[in-house]
């Protein structure tokens, strides 16, 4: 059975039950702050998410760090 709608499950979001495509939306500054919320439990689980942001704020003159932009 196919659904449009939206499904909100409570849990741990870095640890998905669902099967599937998951999508979790998270709103992310660009002040080169991590150290609160959501992001924490990201770097308990993997430590390069947080290495990557650190490192394009650091470089943030030779990279377009704007929020809305996206790195693919």
């Amino acid at each position: 059975m196919k659904t449009n709608a939206i499904i909100y499950l409570k849990g741990d979001a870095t640890v998905p039950q669902a099967k599937g495509i998951k999508i979790i939306a998270h709103i992310c500054n660009n002040l080169g702050g991590w150290g609160k919320g959501f992001v924490l439990a990201i770097s308990k689980r993997c430590e390069s998410p947080e290495k990557e942001y650190r490192r394009l704020h650091r470089n943030r003159s030779k990279n377009d760090f704007n929020l809305g932009k996206i790195k693919s």
